[in-house]
């Protein structure tokens, strides 16, 4: 561990939120190669439901490319699309369309307060770093959203080979960044970002959603109180 304290943050739900998740990714994927295809988008989000892939200890594992990281995660989408009814050449094809509709920058917002909130603990000297679970492309959305500016890197469980709420994703990410022990982390969900970091010995901030019948943070709210857990810190 280092001595510099930073922050890192969540991205999906936190930071940015894209317009349809993997059953509507799916579906246009699907479309992308045959407009005339019918695709159930509730069937397929039923099909995932059990069946997404995981990278957890027992899960994908660490791949070293994202091409290598799809070829793991295409199965699960592959079954899915076959069990609602997609013929098999048409499953194949959209397999090779899902990254690029993922990650498509125009399918992502950014949520408010989320550049404001980055801004606001830099200017008090806390270097951010995105943390989540995704696949390899995301900081390639990161840096089409304007991020990158205000992030020293992005890391994603894909790339460490395990998924939070694991606290060895939080461990091996300090470890990287040289980020202190007692380094914040900001997300919205209690227990893949908050319980996971806080496993890990490190500082977390709940946004967007309600604890213990609170009033939710915003990122701004968190932004704030970070900044004053540091002035009192010194």
């Amino acid at each position: 561990m280092g001595a510099t304290r930073m922050v890192f943050w969540d991205f999906d739900g936190t930071l940015a939120a894209r317009d349809g998740m993997w059953p509507d990714v799916l579906r246009e994927a699907v479309l992308a190669v045959d407009p005339t295809q019918r695709v159930d988008v509730d069937a397929l989000d039923r099909a995932l439901r059990d069946g997404f892939p995981r990278w957890g200890p027992d899960g994908m594992g660490l791949h070293r490319s994202p091409s290598a990281w799809w070829a793991a995660a295409s199965p699960v989408l592959a079954d899915a699309c076959r069990e609602v009814g997609i013929e098999d050449v048409i499953t194949e094809r959209a397999m090779a369309e899902v990254p690029r509709v993922y990650y498509r920058p125009d399918a992502w917002r950014i949520l408010p307060g989320a550049r404001e909130a980055l801004e606001t603990v830099s200017r008090a000297g806390l270097p951010s770093v995105i943390l989540s679970n995704h696949a390899p492309e995301l900081p390639g959305v990161v840096e089409a959203l304007g991020f990158a500016p205000l992030v020293m890197r992005t890391i994603t469980s894909a790339s460490l080979g395990m998924e939070e709420p694991d606290p060895r994703v939080f461990a091996t990410a300090l470890r990287l960044t040289g980020a202190a022990r007692d380094s914040w982390m900001v997300g919205d969900h209690p227990v893949t970002d908050v319980a996971g970091a806080r496993a890990a010995g490190m500082r977390a901030v709940l946004v967007h959603r309600s604890s213990g019948g609170a009033t939710p943070l915003t990122l701004h709210d968190a932004a704030a109180r970070i900044v004053r857990d540091l002035a009192a810190a010194r």
